[in-house]
């Protein structure tokens, strides 16, 4: 057992600055590419539907004014002995939004680094969100109400560092191909592509073989699982799953993400 502790001391000890210089690296050597930013309350309005459905409150929090992340990034059960301020999205004290131009937002959320080069260290990869999506997401961020925080310096702890040493959460800036072409945007729609755009942050979680236990869900019970909660088998959805980002979307996000995947479940 003694031996065994000293080996996971040492793999540690290799593993952290490994780890650390990941999460310091610099991204600066890319062009950020220029997004329409619109200011019609239509955009607005579907801009917090996108913050929604893309998980932004899930991190940073109902009023996007920001919190500290304790836990991992994804289900919030695993304690990561560290402490990462997701940022302030607002204009308020703390915020970054009173600084941010349309740039920074598109570095940012785009392509998960920040304006000092910097990358965001626990961030989705948000990299194929569509120009029409993000363009409406920074228009409704740039006028949420402002909320003023006051959080303490990021603390990595011993934990954090280690993760993206061994390919667990990675700075999205990492995996990210800064310089890849533009893809055409997706036209929304219940269709097999809609599907698979709006798959994103699902495979962000599950791996590309996620769907396999939904193939034989019908389309109205896939809906209303994601809706209420509730599986077609009367068990109740993981909290996850069960969270404000997967309520908020409607059926046609839902209907076209149903149909990908029964098409992705067939062609197995």
């Amino acid at each position: 057992m003694g031996g065994l502790i000293v080996l996971i001391l040492l793999t540690s000890l290799v593993l952290y600055p490994i780890g650390m210089k990941k999460l310091k690296k610099t991204y600066r050597n890319f062009t950020v590419e220029t997004i329409s930013i619109p200011t019609d309350s239509n955009a607005i309005t579907r801009g917090k539907h996108v913050a929604i459905i893309w998980a932004c409150t899930h991190c940073h929090g109902d009023n996007l004014g920001g919190t500290i992340m304790k836990h991992d990034p994804l289900g919030g059960n695993i304690p990561t002995l560290g402490a990462i301020p997701a940022s302030n999205l607002t204009s308020g004290k703390g915020g970054i939004s009173q600084s941010y131009n349309n740039t920074d937002w598109v570095r940012a959320i785009r392509h998960g680094v920040k304006p000092n080069g910097h990358v965001e260290v626990f961030m989705y990869n948000y990299s194929s969100m569509s120009d029409r999506d993000l363009g409406d997401l920074i228009a409704y961020l740039k006028q949420i109400p402002p909320v003023d925080s006051d959080f303490p310096k990021k603390k990595y702890g011993p934990i954090i560092p280690i993760t993206p040493a061994i390919g667990i959460f990675k700075p999205a800036a990492e995996i990210i191909e800064h310089s890849a072409p533009r893809l055409a945007d997706p036209v929304p729609g219940v269709t097999i592509e809609y599907g698979k755009y709006i798959s994103t942050l699902c495979v962000q979680c599950h791996g590309d073989g996620f769907g396999k236990t939904m193939k034989k869900w019908k389309q109205e019970d896939f809906i209303r699982t994601f809706h209420s909660g509730i599986l077609p088998n009367g068990k109740q959805f993981g909290p996850t799953m069960s969270s404000e980002t997967f309520r908020e979307m409607n059926d046609m996000e839902l209907s076209a993400l149903w149909t990908y995947l029964q098409n992705k479940s067939s062609h197995r």
